[in-house]
């Protein structure tokens, strides 16, 4: 592989490693801490991270439309607040959700 064409690849090998560590910390954090309370919002963060370095470094949400853009960063921000509003309010989610 020639130098000059290794260098562009340098972030996204060190976001792909930075994503090997964030789940590599939830698979920890989850058998650590299975079943207490504040998990889901470290869940909740690491999944907003996540979301946010594979929008900003592969899929290069910064140079996309600004209507994708939007869309791309509402995406990673509605998924977590979801997660959180799901482990908050479970029971009655389920009972407006059920038929």
């Amino acid at each position: 592989m020639h130098r000059e064409s290794a260098a562009p690849l340098a972030p996204l090998v060190k976001t792909w490693l930075g994503l090997l560590a964030l789940t590599g910390l939830s698979l920890l954090l989850g058998h650590v801490l299975h079943g207490q309370a504040g998990l889901q919002w470290l869940v909740a963060a690491i999944l907003w991270l996540k979301g946010w370095l594979v929008i900003r470094h592969f899929i290069e949400a910064n140079s996309a439309h600004p209507l994708i853009r939007r869309v791309l960063y509402a995406f990673i921000t509605i998924t977590p607040v979801l997660l959180l509003a799901t482990a908050l309010f479970g029971r009655q989610l389920a009972r407006l959700t059920t038929l």
